[in-house]
């Protein structure tokens, strides 16, 4: 199958081309700037309220800060008093109004296997050495009588 030859030459063009016109976008340009700035109107709202939100929970802050500060002064204060009522010459003044005096001599009374076997049992210590630090705090003082004396396990 051959296919026939067109002349280009004898095709006939069309003598005028045909208009083109730019078609004119009304609005486009409104609707950005519109969207642009409702976008950044919400911006500076939510950043209006996260800055509200960290103002109010600064406030929380400083007034647990605060009552922070002000329990420690408490604790100093009861501390200061614990020590001037543990001071030994308050204890040996009170001792004296209650008819007490200092001893004169001291010996050591035997204990007991057994009550010496449940003291150990119940500290986790040896009576040879002990693991209480010198320097525990009023806290740590508390606990450890407590634990001796059986009533924290």
């Amino acid at each position: 199958m051959a296919l026939p030859l067109i002349d280009l030459a004898r095709i006939k063009r069309p003598q005028s081309r045909p208009k083109l016109s730019l078609v004119q976008t009304r609005g486009r340009a409104a609707r950005v700037i519109i969207i642009a700035f409702t976008a950044a109107a919400l911006g500076m709202a939510l950043i209006a309220v996260l800055h509200t939100q960290i103002a109010a929970r600064q406030f929380q802050i400083d007034q647990l800060d605060r009552r922070i500060a002000a329990a420690n002064e408490d604790f100093d204060a009861l501390r200061s008093i614990r020590a001037e009522l543990r001071s030994p010459t308050r204890l040996d003044t009170e001792g004296r109004l209650l008819g007490m005096e200092p001893a004169s001599s001291s010996r050591f009374l035997p204990i007991d296997p057994q009550v010496l076997a449940i003291t150990i049992a119940r500290t986790g210590m040896s009576p040879e050495i002990s693991q209480a630090p010198d320097n525990l705090g009023p806290l740590d003082q508390f606990r450890l009588v407590k634990r001796v004396g059986g009533m924290q396990r």
